[in-house]
């Protein structure tokens, strides 16, 4: 059973914050900003992001020009190379798109004295102040007047224009500005879609703030990469399986799966920082495996939010290094040389299965119910029978599985983009 307290402390605020503003449903556009206050994830910028919230909004005029000459507009808003990848195969068939990251469109001042008061009363009386702090209570109302003072922008901007021809595309519909354009635009009768970059499952032992992504939908189709994912999002989320649309991943075309059932050199791929404690257990079995096993080299990829001197330290004196964090796991995956992998509570089980390589699952600490094969350990004698039993495995019967687990989960050999975003 999840543990849930962080995640009913965000339900809870969500049912009290409910506010719509122009037809717009802000509070699913607030649901990432809640639930960075409920689960603690505390920003070292906050007082410049209320002062900004409360007093700036976005310039939309080049995103009408882009919507006027192109048939196709995406829009995205965290600054990561892998996203804008994605998004770029993603488009690669298709004709008149344009392909935006929202803080390239300018910033202008925009003061609504009366909006900000009406909006820290709103959020007191709701909310109270005995569990929230000022902080918290200033930057929910900055974000309250930021959504409403964007949906007047958008409205200004577009006011007289017709986009029922034209496609709006989401990088992620469930995403504060992201799901408010989406809701916008759905509103000005565009078709409007969102990407998927994860899968939408049940969690084992918490639940994080990721849920958001399958609660907070606001697009009119969303498109998954496997059958797994539209049947995770119809079962964990009520989704219906008319708005979902198994496209693919661009990323992983079809391929012959070669499984390597060598065991000398591995990848370990580490959870992000809310799992930090499992990563540290998976590298003390990983020391104690070494002792049997001295000769197999294991080489650690971090993730962006864990800090790469501490893992370090950690494996000082071991034959476990720390990659260097510039590389991506697909170079890592292509050109180092691996022969197998071990991940702990990471989508790139996936990936490395792909790209031939078993991969190990830590059974203790997995919250993220992926489906897959029997390659669960929990020690360091658990990860040695694992090894013997994939050594001995018929290979052409594993190739067989692992192309059917990968056709199912990230849509490898499928790429329905052309087809369903023309329709």
């Amino acid at each position: 059973m999840a543990d849930d307290y962080c995640y009913n402390v965000y339900m809870q605020m969500r049912q009290k914050l409910h506010i719509e503003y122009r037809g717009i449903d802000l509070t699913k556009v607030m649901a990432h900003d809640l639930g960075r206050v409920a689960f603690n994830q505390n920003s070292t910028n906050l007082i410049w992001e209320i002062l900004y919230s409360f007093f700036l909004t976005i310039n939309f005029l080049m995103l009408k020009n882009s919507i006027v000459h192109n048939k196709f507009v995406c829009i995205y808003s965290v600054d990561r190379t892998d996203y804008l990848d994605q998004i770029e195969q993603t488009f690669t068939d298709i004709e008149s798109y344009e392909i935006w990251l929202l803080n390239k469109f300018p910033s202008q001042k925009y003061f609504r004295g009366f909006r900000i008061i009406k909006a820290i009363y709103f959020v007191l009386f709701r909310l109270g102040i005995e569990k929230f702090t000022l902080s918290q209570i200033l930057f929910i109302s900055s974000r309250i007047v930021y959504y409403q003072n964007l949906t007047d922008q958008l409205h200004k901007t577009f006011n007289y224009y017709d986009c029922s021809e034209k496609v709006f595309v989401a990088f992620n519909s469930a995403y504060t500005i992201e799901n408010l354009m989406t809701q916008f635009f759905n509103q000005k009768g565009c078709q409007t879609f969102s990407l998927s970059h994860s899968f939408f499952v049940n969690y084992k032992k918490f639940i994080p703030l990721d849920i958001i992504n399958g609660q907070c939908i606001t697009s009119k189709k969303i498109l998954v990469w496997g059958e797994s994912s539209k049947n995770d999002l119809y079962t964990n989320f009520g989704v219906s399986k008319d708005m979902i649309e198994v496209v693919g991943n661009p990323k992983y075309g079809k391929k012959s799966i070669r499984i390597k059932n060598s065991f000398s050199k591995c990848i370990v791929i580490l959870g992000r920082k809310i799992y930090e404690e499992t990563n540290v257990e998976v590298i003390n079995i990983l020391k104690n495996f070494l002792k049997q096993e001295p000769s197999i080299k294991f080489e650690l990829k971090l993730h962006l939010s864990l800090d790469s001197s501490f893992y370090e330290k950690l494996c000082l004196d071991t034959n476990i290094t720390v990659i260097d964090g510039k590389q991506s796991l697909t170079e890592l995956f292509k050109y180092k040389g691996y022969d197998f992998s071990i991940v702990n509570n990471s989508t790139a089980y996936y990936e490395a299965m792909y790209y031939d390589l078993i991969c190990f699952r830590y059974e203790p600490s997995e919250n993220e119910n992926f489906i897959g094969l029997n390659d669960y350990f929990h020690n360091s004698i658990s990860l040695s029978q694992k090894i013997m039993t994939f050594k001995t495995k018929n290979l052409e019967e594993l190739n067989e599985q692992v192309n059917n687990l990968l056709g199912d989960t990230i849509g490898m050999g499928i790429n329905r983009y052309k087809e369903v975003l023309n329709h």
